[in-house]
């Protein structure tokens, strides 16, 4: 009896040996890339030694990846000046990063290669870490990267124990100094993969598609693979490619038969043509996939499977941006990184519902503001269909900040540059390349001499889409008059605030393509006017379409005594370089306590913001809109930061101020407008073209219902009600999705409102919300769309901001319920239940 459990015991242990990584983030071995995000060890710490295969991690935390240690709580109590991942002396200017710090951060994870694995090469790859990063295999240092935002990978094979025999990946994070001018995160933010391929195989990136040729009948696809041979004899492969349509049936296919070399590499070109092809575009973002299949001395060797699109794009200035031919005008916005409560972690799911929502409220184009984005969003973007101006870098041989990426600019932009094209080229939604964003520069000379360079090598590893950069004057030397130097030198011109110089340099420059790269809000009618305007303007990418952490209170409005009262205005001036005018904002006066910029079209949980209303009806997403103006205090007077939006919400709850004249502003296309309350006339207004889309009016307040109704020729063709709601009775929480996965790679974001007894919202800041989370799930972010309400992030204890809240949940592994309860004195309790792997059931007590 015993020898038979020994053996049992035997042949178990042997079995865990050979597993590399966990069963729920592996994929069938024969997959050449694989996730290994689970089950890493971490600490925050600069400890030294850690890379050492002995070192004792036994008090580290467990993590799983995508991972940001900047938004973790720092350690000890809150205090005045610390709650919890934010600090009044965070390093560098708190105002940029959001008040959170970076520091150093090290991570261990162990893996086994399986026999079936035997004989491979094995590649360890990073989709992003911030900022500076160290790597190890088994005490052996296997390299270092300096781009906090590019990918990057490493042959680790001559680093490997031998095959059933444990290896030990060690990471070393530094994010030090003043870096960032917004909100960075810490760590291994995005993905990492191990990469298994045999000794004759196509290599990391190796697969380029472009299609030359496209009409309604036929297209050509064009597929370049590079293949390598880490053998000591030369290797005859035969190549197939296969063209799968979205359901998997082959529409295309071709094979080659190629020689090469011992410890040699080979590229080639086949051209395969597909009878009537799905056109990828932003209605229709249907999807190819090329399998590439290697087969070496009669046995298979390799597969690579790609993702791509088949479209056209072009650029001018006489038809403007045509997508399959036809004129599409940019409904863009600027997006930083970072997913809200979460930091810059770029967990599947949160990159996903960003792209949603973008889609869901009218846009159709986002610029990565001002990195590379993670695969995982553009991925969602391929599918979703949302165009992507790809940025490379917001600074180049000058420094915004005294330790960022300009220190290792000259040494690695090649490096670092080709790693975004090869990686990201085959992505059907990208259709610029941005080689930076108001880069500043110390001499026209040095923009076009670096300009050039970096242009030049985008055309050399991808020729298919438009090189560009975003130019504004402040940054531009000598001033803008000295712009068309820097402009020559690109496809597509960027336009950061400068609308009122689309028909002048029309005039000068007749053949010049324009976009608005960055707008402002307050000014979104004169941006997208042009836009449906002038063709040679293809688009208007606002600043920003959904708020991040940091460059806190760029978008502050204020009151100030009525003659302190100003006008924002950008300098039409330029700013040397050599002036650091972000060393001088280290001077300014801290916005402690708020943490973000509150310049979105949506607030940091994805809630749309006032400013989007008016968006909507620029857009034709909606009829009509309404905003009423908060009561200004007497004597005061309101002052908007260009980047700004009046102090208005779709709000008619203004207890208090009964009988006090309120700003109502309609927004509509409609030529005429009639307003009423409780359904009497306050009066009708003709709008003509000086309005923008604008109907004013001054209303007495009193409770109850406040209509805007659009009239065209006498009729009515839409209106749009604001109700006076009751008193807060109950919470009720909801949930985004109706599934969610047993995947640490899923998220539910859990909207928590504050209702009256008819399930109305009631718009108040003061609810205390206690969450708590059971389950096969945990919670990992929480907090309200309030720009200074520290205290909430992260917290199992919320408080409300016009009468919402968030809850992000990541499900742990395994199938079960989720159960999430909000209690608040006074108010029935919300619960919500979610099964993982099965349907959503949401329950709300107290409610009717």
């Amino acid at each position: 009896m015993k020898n038979t459990v020994y053996i049992i015991v035997w042949f178990i242990s042997i079995q865990m040996m050979f597993v590399g990584c966990s069963q729920s983030e592996t994929k069938p071995l024969a997959t050449r890339d694989r996730l290994i995000n689970t089950d890493w060890k971490f600490v925050r710490d600069s400890i030294t030694g850690a890379e050492k295969q002995d070192f004792d991690d036994s008090q580290w935390v467990l993590v799983d990846l995508p991972h940001d240690y900047s938004i973790m709580d720092l350690p000890g109590e809150d205090s005045p000046d610390q709650i919890g991942p934010f600090s009044k002396t965070a390093p560098g200017n708190g105002n940029s990063t959001g008040h959170v710090p970076g520091g150093t951060g090290w991570y261990r994870k162990e893996f086994t290669v399986d026999y079936s694995d035997a004989g491979k090469s094995v590649i360890l790859k990073f989709d992003g870490v911030y900022l500076e990063s160290e790597v190890w295999m088994n005490g052996q240092k296997v390299g270092e990267h300096k781009n906090g935002y590019t990918p990057f990978w490493y042959d680790v094979t001559p680093f490997l124990n031998a095959t059933g025999e444990p290896n030990l990946i060690a990471v070393k994070v530094e994010n030090l100094g003043r870096n960032s001018r917004w909100y960075s995160g810490s760590g291994i933010y995005r993905n990492v993969h191990l990469v298994m391929v045999p000794p004759v195989h196509i290599k990391e990136w190796g697969v380029a598609i472009s299609t030359p040729k496209v009409d309604d009948k036929t297209a050509i696809v064009s597929v370049e693979v590079d293949t390598e041979n880490n053998t000591d004899k030369a290797s005859e492969i035969v190549c197939t490619i296969n063209i799968k349509d979205k359901l998997g049936n082959i529409s295309g296919t071709v094979s080659e038969r190629i020689n090469i070399a011992s410890r040699g590499e080979k590229k080639f070109t086949k051209q395969i043509e597909i009878q009537n092809p799905l056109l990828w575009s932003v209605e229709t973002p249907d999807l190819y996939t090329a399998e590439v299949v290697l087969q070496a001395n009669g046995q298979e060797a390799d597969i690579y499977t790609q993702p791509f699109g088949i479209r056209t794009i072009s650029f001018s200035a006489d038809k403007g941006f045509l997508l399959n031919g036809k004129q599409t005008l940019l409904k863009g916005g600027c997006l930083h990184h970072d997913n809200g409560f979460l930091g810059a972690a770029a967990i599947q799911r949160a990159e996903e519902r960003k792209v949603e929502l973008m889609k869901a409220n009218g846009y159709n184009a986002i610029r990565c503001s001002h990195n590379p984005p993670s695969e995982a969003f553009l991925n969602a973007c391929d599918e979703l269909g949302i165009l992507v101006i790809n940025e490379f870098t917001d600074m180049w041989e000058s420094y915004k900040n005294p330790q960022d990426y300009s220190l290792h600019f000259k040494e690695h932009w090649k490096t670092d540059l080709t790693n975004m094209i090869l990686r990201d080229r085959n992505h059907p939604s990208i259709i610029m390349w941005s080689i930076g964003n108001e880069v500043p520069k110390e001499s026209v000379q040095d923009a076009v001499r670096i300009g050039k360079q970096l242009a030049e090598h985008v055309r050399q590893l991808d020729n298919t889409r438009a090189v560009t950069e975003a130019v504004t004057s402040v940054f531009t030397p000598g001033g803008w008059e000295n712009s068309a130097d820097i402009f020559n030198i690109l496809d597509v011109s960027g336009y950061n605030y400068q609308p009122q110089r689309y028909a002048d340099d029309h005039e000068k420059f007749p053949n010049r393509v324009m976009y608005g790269s960055e707008s402002f809000a307050l000014d979104a009618y004169t941006y997208w006017e042009a836009v449906e305007k002038y063709p040679h303007v293809i688009g208007d990418f606002v600043w920003t379409s959904m708020d991040y952490i940091g460059e806190v209170a760029l978008a502050h409005t204020k009151y100030v005594p009525e003659n302190e009262k100003v006008i924002f205005k950008l300098p039409e001036y330029s700013i040397p370089a050599s002036a650091k005018i972000f060393d001088m904002m280290e001077g300014m006066p801290s916005a402690w306590p708020n943490y973000v910029a509150w310049s979105g079209d949506f607030d940091i949980t994805g809630a749309k913001k006032p400013q989007m209303l008016y968006r909507d009806v620029l857009w034709d997403n909606s009829i009509i809109e309404l905003n009423v103006h908060e009561p200004i205090p007497e004597g005061m007077a309101e002052n908007i930061s260009g980047w700004g939006w009046p102090k208005e919400w779709p709000i008619w709850n203004w207890e208090g101020h009964e009988g006090e004249p309120l700003q109502v502003r309609v927004f509509t296309k409609a030529p005429k407008v009639r307003l009423e309350l409780n359904g009497n006339a306050v009066g009708e207004k003709e709008l003509m073209e000086d309005d923008h889309y604008i109907a004013v009016f001054d209303v007495p307040y009193q409770a109850g219902e406040l209509t805007a109704i659009a009239l065209e020729e006498g009729k009515e063709i839409a209106r749009k009600v604001l109700t006076t709601v009751g008193a807060p009775v109950g919470i009720r929480l909801t949930q985004e999705r109706n599934s969610l996965s047993p995947d640490r790679n899923d998220l539910a974001y859990v909207k928590i409102e504050i209702v009256d007894a008819k399930g109305d919202l009631v718009p108040t800041d003061t609810a205390q919300i206690k969450i708590s989370v059971s389950g096969t799930g945990e919670l990992v972010g929480s907090g309200s769309g309030s720009p200074a309400d520290m205290e909430s992030v992260n917290n199992n204890l919320i408080k409300t901001y016009k009468g919402r809240a968030q809850a992000i949940i990541r499900p742990y592994q395994e199938p079960g319920t989720i159960v999430i309860k909000a209690e608040a004195q006074g108010l029935a309790m919300g619960e919500l239940k979610i099964e993982v792997g099965n349907s959503i059931n949401a329950t709300h007590e107290g409610q009717k």
